[in-house]
């Protein structure tokens, strides 16, 4: 009994030890997989990116301020969209591209309202009616549709971004990017 006992955790060590690390990749160098990973997110990202900073400073040509919308995802699979939101926006940002972000708004209201009652030196109290209101929502979603072929599982992916303008409700820009991922399923699987 004690010499199965003993063996036991041998075998545990040894199986814990066999396995595991961690190994950091380039994202951008990722081959793809059967789910939705870095490179649908990276090739996705550069393609909006590309193509929404072209149009604001090519044809719009006015200072834009938008702001993100949910990107609804419609495929069969969990997919974060906030992830893919967070890169467009952080791309464009970068290109100097201004967004609206409503996350500290009561907050600010609550600073402006402070600095009305003289609590807070005039020199750095918040001014009322410096706030800024987006004049396009950028939005989007996700769609797939999946079939086997065989032995083969096809996903068509079709990610698809909007930009509205508020004030005439115009759809100014729309962009798609699509992939076609074709994966080789086993019989057996454990």
């Amino acid at each position: 009994m004690r010499k199965i006992t003993v063996l036991s955790i041998i075998l545990a060590v040894f199986i814990l030890s066999c396995g595991g690390g961690t190994e950091y990749r380039d994202a951008s160098k990722d081959k793809g997989s059967m789910e939705w990973g870095p490179r649908e997110i990276k090739t996705t990202v550069k393609t909006m990116v590309d193509d929404l900073y072209d149009y604001l400073k090519n044809e719009y040509k006015n200072p834009a301020y938008l702001q993100v919308q949910k990107i609804r995802n419609r495929t069969t699979e969990h997919i974060d969209t906030n992830m893919l939101s967070n890169e467009i926006v952080t791309n464009l940002v970068q290109k100097r591209i201004r967004f609206i972000d409503d996350t500290y708004t009561k907050e600010a209201l609550e600073e402006i309202e402070r600095g009305m009652t003289g609590l807070i030196d005039p020199a750095y109290a918040i001014p009322m009616g410096e706030m800024k209101s987006p004049n396009f929502y950028l939005f989007g979603e996700i769609s797939d549709n999946v079939r086997n072929d065989g032995k083969k599982r096809l996903q068509y992916l079709v990610v698809t971004m909007n930009l509205t303008n508020l004030r005439t409700r115009e759809l100014m820009w729309k962009q798609q990017q699509e992939f076609l991922k074709a994966t080789t399923t086993n019989k057996l699987s454990f």
